[in-house]
């Protein structure tokens, strides 16, 4: 590689990924099929771990046989998972191509066995790498599967920024949490009714405002919780429902938040909305149980609420 990389882009807290789900995933991948299949493959091989589900995805359109292979990044190689398959056009697959250094990799792979190889990848950065695969979407963005959300956590981070490639030890869920609806007013002395969450994984990130950090430190130190991480809405940040919950889902990307947890169900579906790559959860405390929250912003039903606004 003669030239230096850029930084990868998640290194940016302020950024914000677009989000790729399984659905867009699919069309995207199918978009690309017509000219895999008129190459004729014999077999499809993602590269796991994130090239399994688009490789599953065009295998089955294809109605081609699946084989995984994994890449050792340390070693710089790729393994087969279990026996090779027995085809020797192979349509090689992963989810995205940022140096190109993985499919690169595999691909002389194939090549060594003696294989035709045609590589697939759903998106790939030209701006990143020096590798196109053959059948790509270019994507300038930053991009986010469901499966490596882990790839923005802290721990993530500053993995990567080490110059490292995505570690699985580092991707456990960081979870953000809005307990308003449990931080109550009422009977301190009642334990609250909290989800489940490790302290070295987790922030609050509440609609309170500034003024009010030191009763909820106090609040949450009380109730075993005194290390959490603390972000408190600007006490002159406007108070309207859709600037709270852009300010709380902004505030969780920039920290690198996996899962969000909301106790007020209408700011939960706002969370959602403006932040798909979160997995948000609305907390009721009445019933001490989750209900997992899907949605996506209508025409007229969630307007872009501008620039965060200050009284």
């Amino acid at each position: 590689m003669d030239r230096p990389l850029p930084p990868w882009k998640g290194l940016d807290p302020d950024r914000k990924p677009v989000f790729l789900g399984y659905d867009q995933t699919e069309r995207m991948l199918a978009a690309l099929l017509d000219r895999a299949a008129a190459w004729q493959p014999d077999v499809v091989v993602g590269i796991a771990r994130g090239g399994v589900v688009p490789a599953t995805m065009a295998a089955t359109i294809l109605a081609l046989p699946l084989a995984t292979i994994a890449y050792d990044r340390a070693a710089a190689r790729g393994d087969w998972i279990g026996p090779p398959p027995e085809g020797m056009r192979v349509l090689l697959v992963d989810d995205g191509c940022s140096t190109g250094g993985t499919m690169r990799t595999v691909r002389d792979r194939m090549l060594a066995e003696g294989r035709a190889c045609l590589t697939l990848t759903v998106v790939h950065d030209p701006e990143h790498g020096d590798f196109t695969p053959d059948l790509s979407h270019p994507m300038r963005e930053l991009w986010r599967f469901p499966w490596e959300r882990g790839e923005a956590t802290p721990s993530g981070r500053a993995h990567r920024a080490g110059g490292h490639g995505p570690d699985r030890r580092t991707e456990q869920p960081y979870v953000g949490m809005e307990v308003d609806g449990v931080l109550a007013d009422g009977d301190d002395e009642v334990e609250p009714a909290l989800p489940f969450f490790s302290d070295d994984r987790a922030a609050v990130i509440t609609g309170r405002p500034e003024s009010e950090r030191a009763r909820t430190a106090e609040w949450l130190a009380r109730h075993g919780h005194g290390g959490l991480a603390l972000e408190c809405r600007p006490d002159r940040l406007s108070r309207r429902p859709a600037l709270v919950a852009r300010y709380k889902a902004e505030t969780a990307t920039r920290i690198g938040c996996t899962h969000f947890v909301e106790s007020e169900p209408q700011q939960a579906i706002l969370i959602a909305a403006l932040a798909p790559h979160l997995i948000v959860t609305w907390w009721s405390p009445e019933r001490g149980r989750p209900f997992t929250v899907g949605a996506a912003p209508g025409a007229g039903v969630l307007p872009d609420p501008g620039p965060l606004q200050f009284r």
